[in-house]
């Protein structure tokens, strides 16, 4: 799994370009599936996702060209229905959105076995309801969904917000027979990219980015050309970095529109945020904790939760990370008290009290995004930590070991 080796205690300044999104790009390449043609997706991030995304679409005969590390063409014209790809499935999340493309193009799919991080339950219940609302039926003892009439549009309504089930729902109805309303839909910044995508093919789709979107399907949809947005995560990640170190960094190309909530929530630790154009910069010192609720977007997101943990540690005070997504996504918290880390968790509420500093040593990587919260902390300690498990990382994160030694960072990836 490979590991990181940090000599913390540096400041880190300068600018970082923030890499197209992670989500988008999983959706958008398993969306390629619906669509005819030649599709061309720029702005890619090099990440190990999409490295399993691309071996997924081969798997199902697409034809693919990575034209640079950031661009990549797939064509679609041959493609064919096939068992799930087991040890390729279990390493991502967005193996689930195989369930609405499949059924789209072909009237069958086996249930996939997702992947992806462990946060504890993640049932793809919602997912399937949605799928039989548009006419498909649960065969093989709950193993499989069949339609193979083809799906018809209907209302779909969501009993509570679902980021995978609405990027189902949309990419199961671009074809459908009528029109399809999704109700209570999620209003990630990553389904809207997607539907820019899917309409840029010849789909119908309104409303992406609000709680009800309307699709009318179409028969046919031709791929296209599309470029990514860019990803708030990876830039909500190295605001924090710099935070953590005191120092100062540009973010290049974040998406300002989409991280208000988490600007405002950097503001109440008394981080100083300062955004020209599409640049944003942080700096800060002697922040004070605060209490964080992650929400649905546009609330905080929970992405960034073991982030905002990091930087509570070595606050002034005491301050509490109420997660509301995810049953269990605390685990990196017993890697960080590692580094000296103090806090109690009840439930799902960590309750943080500040320290002067991390202090260096062996932590292992959890999960991606608790992974990146172990560099946060290495980054701060002074001394030299390692971060175990690394690859988990580099399923989110491209060129992170790069990034970070051009911003001064001490850091260097042993496979």
């Amino acid at each position: 799994m490979g590991k990181y080796i940090i000599n913390g205690g540096k400041k880190l300044c300068g600018t970082v370009d923030i890499q197209g999104s992670k989500n988008s790009a999983v959706a958008i390449l398993i969306a390629t599936l619906v669509t005819d043609g030649d599709t061309v997706i720029s702005n890619l991030p090099d990440i190990t996702d999409v490295d399993n995304c691309l071996k997924i679409l081969s798997y199902y005969g697409c034809r693919i060209w990575r034209e640079s590390p950031t661009c990549v063409k797939i064509n679609t014209d041959d493609i064919r229905n096939r068992a799930m790809p087991c040890n390729l499935i279990k390493k991502i999340r967005a193996s689930s959105y195989l369930m609405g493309a499949l059924l789209s193009r072909f009237g069958y799919c086996e249930l996939p076995e997702s992947g992806g991080c462990n946060f504890g339950a993640r049932p793809v219940d919602m997912h399937i309801n949605a799928m039989i609302s548009l006419g498909a039926t649960l065969r093989s003892g709950g193993k499989s969904l069949e339609c193979r009439s083809g799906l018809t549009g209907n209302t779909v309504v969501f009993p509570s917000k679902t980021v995978g089930g609405t990027i189902n729902a949309i990419i199961a109805a671009v074809k459908a027979k009528g029109t399809t309303v999704i109700v209570n839909a999620a209003r990630e910044p990553h389904i809207k990219d997607l539907s820019l995508y899917l309409n840029s093919c010849g789909a119908e789709i309104y409303g992406a980015g609000s709680d009800r979107i309307v699709i009318y399907g179409k028969n046919k949809l031709t791929g296209s050309l599309h470029t990514l947005d860019y990803d708030m995560i990876e830039a909500g990640t190295y605001m924090i970095y710099g935070l953590v170190t005191e120092g100062k960094i540009y973010c290049r190309n974040a998406p300002i529109g989409e991280m208000q909530s988490f600007f405002s929530t950097l503001k109440n630790f008394g981080a100083s945020i300062t955004v020209c154009n599409s640049s944003v910069k942080t700096e800060g010192k002697h922040l004070k904790a605060c209490d964080v609720i992650t929400e649905p977007f546009p609330g905080f997101p929970t992405d960034l939760q073991p982030l905002i943990t990091v930087l509570s540690g070595v606050s002034e005070g005491q301050g509490t990370i109420s997660e509301t997504i995810f049953s269990s996504r605390f685990g990196y918290a017993t890697e960080l008290q590692k580094s000296g880390l103090r806090f109690d968790l009840s439930e799902r509420k960590l309750t943080v009290t500040g320290i002067s500093g991390y202090r260096p040593g062996v932590m292992s990587a959890t999960d991606l995004r608790g992974g990146a919260a172990l560099i946060a902390a290495a980054l701060n300690a002074g001394g030299r930590s390692e971060i175990l498990n690394a690859d988990y990382i580099r399923r989110g994160y491209s060129d992170i070991e790069k990034k970070l030694s051009q911003l001064g960072a001490d850091i260097e990836y042993q496979p």
